[in-house]
């Protein structure tokens, strides 16, 4: 069982072609959010040879793939790349599909003048919106280079109406964050996997949680190094405020408080510049609520790659359940996490993130 590393195209997912182990190779993956990477690259090896490494190395362009015995784990787009001519050393900057999606407008890029036209959806929920909205961001004219290989989920009803307005701009990335964030909003994650010899991106959403695991924290053979705990209350607020489109007493806002709070009095506020629903603005505020009410509390630890589970069976969202024994600090017999990151290199460790 051993680490794998690939290169290939990052618009259609094909021309696969495998390359020499790096000298290292960091990765991260993160639910809602990008991961990113460091690969370095002795080009002068003879390994190399086979190879034309400003073709499979190409920015933008090339993706990197890493896989843990045929199951992918991570996959970035060539971002940057540094090279060293007198040791030959290649070091490249990678990010996964978050990063390709955010330089792109929530428009329809078939249209000649895009920002004339309005999304519109009605009792969808957030993830299916969040579904449409890319899905429109891979549309264009022939020749524009736009498609990506993202398989998407299927439509699911919901509560959610809202409407995007085209002269308004919006970047995808704000649009999908806005839809994480409010209240009761999807979760985002796109694995990367083998279909055939291709790379796709499978796009999750809703309330992800499949996966469930356990470790015991302090057994014999647990796997189990380096648990941290955090808890952060710089944050936690009693009352959030969201502001819409508007200024001045024209200003659309909503805002809700807790009335009975456990800690003291504290505001927090966002801005949406372009929302125009009262409705939408009170989900902000909830979701906002909700989510700074109590402090943070963050796990990490780190396990092996061919444990139990191995790295390829982790999903984000997951289900993660510790268990500990006679914890000065962590008191419970169990804690019941979700799974938001998880990262590493090319040893046999893997470090988790639970929240």
């Amino acid at each position: 069982m051993a680490w794998s590393v690939w290169s290939v195209d990052t618009v259609t997912g094909g021309d696969r072609q495998r390359l020499p182990v790096p000298a290292s190779f960091s990765w991260g993956r993160v639910l809602n959010s990008g991961g990113s990477g460091i690969s370095v690259f002795m080009l002068r090896d003879s390994v190399f040879s086979r190879l034309n490494p400003r073709a499979v190395l190409r920015e933008k362009s090339r993706t990197l793939v890493l896989d843990w015995d045929g199951v992918v784990v991570y996959a970035g787009a060539v971002d940057r790349a540094v090279y060293d001519q007198p040791t030959g050393r290649l070091t490249v900057f990678h990010s996964d599909i978050w990063t390709t999606l955010s330089g792109r407008l929530a428009l329809d890029h078939r249209e000649a003048v895009s920002k004339l036209v309005n999304q519109v959806f009605v009792s969808k929920s957030s993830g299916t919106v969040a579904k449409k909205m890319v899905e429109l961001a891979m549309q264009g004219l022939a020749g524009m280079n736009i498609a990506l290989p993202i398989t998407l989920p299927a439509d699911v009803a919901g509560s959610i109406s809202r409407t995007y307005y085209g002269y308004h701009s919006e970047w995808l990335r704000d649009v999908l964050q806005n839809l994480m964030d409010e209240d009761g909003g999807t979760d985002i994650d796109f694995q990367p996997r083998w279909v055939g010899n291709s790379l796709d991106w499978l796009m999750r959403t809703g309330s992800l949680s499949s996966g469930s695991y356990e470790w015991h924290v302090g057994a014999e053979m647990s796997g189990v190094l380096d648990l941290s705990h955090t808890t952060d209350a710089m944050n936690v607020a009693t009352s959030a405020h969201a502001n819409g489109e508007g200024s001045g007493v024209d200003k659309l806002a909503r805002s809700t408080r807790n009335l009975s709070p456990t800690y003291p009095f504290a505001d927090r506020m966002s801005t949406f510049a372009t929302e125009t629903s009262v409705d939408a603005l009170s989900r902000y505020a909830l979701g906002e609520l909700n989510a700074y009410s109590t402090p943070t509390e963050q796990w990490s630890f780190s396990v092996l790659a061919s444990g139990t589970p191995k790295v390829s069976d982790l999903l984000l969202g997951g289900t993660a359940k510790t268990w500990m024994q006679d914890d000065p600090w962590l008191t419970e017999k169990s804690y019941t996490n979700r799974i938001i990151g998880f990262s590493g290199d090319l040893s046999e460790t893997v470090k988790l993130q639970f929240q």
